[in-house]
């Protein structure tokens, strides 16, 4: 006799916070939502139906700027600002040239190049509101698009039984605050459609999307890692390895022939790995801001040399700290649990930390913690902080209208408190799996694809 799968757990019956919510609406779901009624009320649909109301909003609340451009520093006072249009009319993109072509000045990953210049086709090539705005348009609809191709590949990657922890990414205020800031939601999509493969078992079909999510953007690379983290620990490289290395033809592929061709144009992207200034976001800007608040004599803060080794000084350390606590936790951590952790800490203790970049820890969060009350906390820091940046920006032209330098230096730190209390409880889970929600329920790691239910063939013990 075959088992039945497994019901999919509603938020409402097994979250504390979502079943006290609930009660404005009615109560907790029904035990037949989800399960076995109606095809709309399944975890797919309802999330798609949420994200696609989230980006809706997030649109909406652009709608100054797309009304009379975006300029400085209204843009920021309406926090409205978009990278999509102010770069489509300053890189040289809409005087119709590619995105490699001599000129235009887009310093992004060759895929995100591309479809910048993609959605330019729907713009007129004129620097002006009305290209601006078209501009804007054809962005949102694509981005749109990205973000339910992340919740579609979320679903699977959560199993079944935990499908409805994806409402963590649908519902999130991160869609709508940060979602159209900038197209990052493209190589997000596709980071989580690799890890969804990965969770169904097709390491193939994986390595070529988180091939060509390092195309995209970066950061992707650090999910590789935890592959290999995580196959080390169950003695699963071969697959791992197979993952690794399709991935990385893909990029090859992608990036081989615009790195031999148009080398600087190509490389740019790459030049926020050297040496620079801490930018807005990062904890090294903190003396910086320091020294403003302080009205120091010298305001300039760390040098570009001590950011970029204090940097790569700082990401070298947390990987090997994940590295000892994948290998010395009692069992071994799921996927998504290691993925956070890695990506977490190359944001935080980053040169850099944009607000687009919370996106990069949204799928990965809602499946390595899903539990809403962590997540509330989380989002509540990234909203204030969403608005404190662009009032600190908007201050550097008029002073007596822009958040102070103490004011902004706190909700910086705010804000990386509120991952750092994701991490905490990513940590915690894993080194009591009795206090994974996943694993309460019964499975192992639902995105692990082979490592999934494998045993442990490699345990380091710390004394």
């Amino acid at each position: 006799m075959s088992t039945p799968p497994p019901r999919p757990q509603s938020p409402t019956r097994s979250d504390g916070l979502v079943r006290a919510a609930s009660e404005v609406v009615g109560g907790p779901a029904g035990r037949r939502l989800g399960g076995d009624g109606p095809w709309w009320a399944a975890a797919l649909p309802v999330s798609l139906a949420l994200t696609a109301v989230l980006v809706a909003v997030g649109a909406v609340a652009k709608h100054h700027c797309r009304t009379v451009g975006w300029n400085s520093p209204d843009q920021f006072f309406h926090l409205c600002y978009s990278d999509a249009p102010v770069v489509y009319t300053s890189s040289g993109l809409a005087r119709g040239l590619g995105p490699y072509a001599d000129g235009v000045t887009l310093s992004q990953p060759p895929l995100t190049a591309g479809l910048a210049w993609l959605l330019g086709l729907f713009a007129p090539d004129e620097v002006t509101v009305a290209a601006q705005r078209a501009y804007f348009d054809a962005t949102a609809v694509a981005l749109l698009l990205a973000a339910l191709v992340v919740v579609a590949a979320a679903v699977v990657a959560a199993g079944r039984r935990r499908s409805f922890d994806v409402l963590l990414v649908a519902v999130s205020p991160l869609l709508a605050i940060t979602g159209l800031v900038s197209l990052d939601l493209a190589g997000v999509a596709l980071a989580t459609a690799g890890l969804a493969c990965w969770a169904r078992r097709r390491p193939v079909a994986a390595g070529v999307l988180l091939g060509l999510a390092v195309a995209a953007r970066t950061y992707p690379v650090l999910l590789l890692l935890a592959l290999v983290l995580l196959g080390l620990r169950a003695g699963r490289l071969r697959a791992v390895a197979r993952t690794a290395a399709v991935a990385a033809l893909t990029w090859l592929v992608v990036d081989l022939p615009l790195a031999l061709t148009s080398f600087a144009a190509w490389s740019a992207y790459l030049d926020g790995f050297f040496p620079q200034r801490a930018g807005y976001g990062s904890l090294w800007l903190l003396p910086q801001l320091v020294q403003q608040a302080t009205r120091a004599a010298t305001q300039d803060g760390l040098p570009a040399g001590a950011v970029t080794a204090l940097t790569l000084s700082a990401w070298v350390v947390w990987s090997l700290l994940v590295t000892v606590f994948v290998l010395w936790a009692p069992r071994r951590p799921r996927v998504p649990q290691v993925a956070f952790l890695l990506v977490a800490g190359f944001c935080v203790l980053g040169s850099s930390f944009p607000v687009q970049a919370a996106l990069w820890l949204l799928p990965l969060a809602a499946l390595a913690v899903p539990r809403w009350r962590d997540h509330v906390v989380w989002w509540t820091t990234e909203a204030l902080y969403f608005g404190a940046v662009w009032l600190f920006i908007a201050g550097q032209s008029t002073p007596d209208r822009g958040l102070p330098p103490e004011l902004y230096a706190a909700l910086l730190l705010l804000r990386a408190a509120g991952i750092a209390w994701l991490v905490v409880a990513v940590v915690r889970d894993a080194r009591s799996p009795g206090r994974d929600l996943v694993r309460a329920d019964g499975d192992d790691d639902p995105a692990g694809g082979v490592l999934d239910g494998a045993p442990d063939r490699l345990v380091v013990r710390v004394a």
